[in-house]
Protein backbone atom coordinates (compact mmCIF):
# COMPACT_ATOMS: atom_id res chain seq x y z
CA UNK A 1 0.00 0.00 0.00
CA UNK A 2 2.57 2.79 0.84
CA UNK A 3 4.01 2.61 -2.77
CA UNK A 4 0.40 2.91 -4.86
CA UNK A 5 0.13 5.82 -2.48
CA UNK A 6 4.27 7.30 -2.89
CA UNK A 7 4.34 7.33 -6.58
CA UNK A 8 1.79 8.95 -7.69
CA UNK A 9 2.05 11.50 -4.51
CA UNK A 10 5.56 11.92 -5.69
CA UNK A 11 4.65 12.00 -9.25
CA UNK A 12 2.40 14.92 -8.75
CA UNK A 13 4.75 16.81 -6.44
CA UNK A 14 7.55 16.61 -9.30
CA UNK A 15 4.89 18.15 -11.67
CA UNK A 16 4.23 20.85 -9.64
CA UNK A 17 7.68 21.40 -9.21
CA UNK A 18 8.26 21.89 -12.55
CA UNK A 19 5.61 24.13 -13.54
CA UNK A 20 6.61 26.27 -10.77
CA UNK A 21 10.31 26.06 -11.65
CA UNK A 22 9.18 26.93 -15.55
CA UNK A 23 7.29 29.91 -14.06
CA UNK A 24 10.53 31.21 -12.12
CA UNK A 25 12.43 30.53 -14.99
CA UNK A 26 9.88 32.74 -17.26
CA UNK A 27 10.28 35.56 -14.58
CA UNK A 28 13.93 35.60 -15.20
CA UNK A 29 14.16 35.68 -18.54
CA UNK A 30 14.18 39.37 -20.66
CA UNK A 31 10.83 40.55 -22.04
CA UNK A 32 10.31 40.98 -25.18
CA UNK A 33 10.19 44.20 -26.62
CA UNK A 34 6.97 46.09 -27.13
CA UNK A 35 5.28 46.22 -30.69
CA UNK A 36 4.03 49.64 -29.80
CA UNK A 37 6.27 52.39 -31.82
CA UNK A 38 7.51 55.33 -30.57
CA UNK A 39 6.21 58.56 -31.93
CA UNK A 40 9.42 59.13 -34.20
CA UNK A 41 9.16 55.48 -35.69
CA UNK A 42 5.47 56.40 -36.26
CA UNK A 43 6.53 59.43 -38.00
CA UNK A 44 9.45 58.19 -40.01
CA UNK A 45 6.95 54.89 -40.91
CA UNK A 46 4.38 57.08 -42.20
CA UNK A 47 6.73 59.32 -44.28
CA UNK A 48 8.13 55.91 -45.78
CA UNK A 49 4.27 55.24 -46.70
CA UNK A 50 3.59 58.61 -48.15
CA UNK A 51 6.90 58.23 -50.55
CA UNK A 52 5.93 54.73 -50.79
CA UNK A 53 2.08 56.05 -52.22
CA UNK A 54 4.01 58.54 -54.55
CA UNK A 55 6.69 56.28 -55.95
CA UNK A 56 3.45 54.02 -57.28
CA UNK A 57 1.87 57.14 -58.61
CA UNK A 58 4.71 58.19 -60.21
CA UNK A 59 5.38 54.57 -61.96
CA UNK A 60 1.89 55.08 -63.04
CA UNK A 61 2.37 57.97 -65.27
CA UNK A 62 5.52 56.27 -66.77
CA UNK A 63 3.28 54.09 -67.69
CA UNK A 64 1.07 56.01 -69.69
CA UNK A 65 3.87 58.28 -70.91
CA UNK A 66 5.15 54.80 -72.33
CA UNK A 67 1.64 53.87 -74.04
CA UNK A 68 1.27 57.40 -75.48
CA UNK A 69 5.10 57.16 -76.78
CA UNK A 70 4.21 53.85 -78.43
CA UNK A 71 1.17 55.14 -79.86
CA UNK A 72 2.86 58.10 -81.28
CA UNK A 73 5.71 55.89 -82.82
CA UNK A 74 3.34 53.59 -84.57
CA UNK A 75 1.49 56.95 -86.00
CA UNK A 76 4.61 57.95 -87.39
CA UNK A 77 5.65 54.70 -88.92
CA UNK A 78 2.62 54.73 -90.47
CA UNK A 79 2.38 57.99 -91.92
CA UNK A 80 5.94 57.23 -93.35
CA UNK A 81 5.26 53.95 -94.78
CA UNK A 82 2.08 55.83 -96.13
CA UNK A 83 4.32 58.55 -97.47
CA UNK A 84 6.49 56.31 -99.13
CA UNK A 85 4.02 54.29 -101.11
CA UNK A 86 2.40 57.65 -102.19
CA UNK A 87 5.73 59.01 -103.70
CA UNK A 88 6.69 58.60 -107.20
CA UNK A 89 10.11 56.85 -108.05
CA UNK A 90 12.30 58.30 -110.43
Amino acid sequence: MPGEVLWPTAAFGAMIVLVFGGLALLRLLPRPKSRDLEQPEREALQDVQDRLGQLDQLQERVSELEERVDFAERLLAKQRDADRLDSPRD
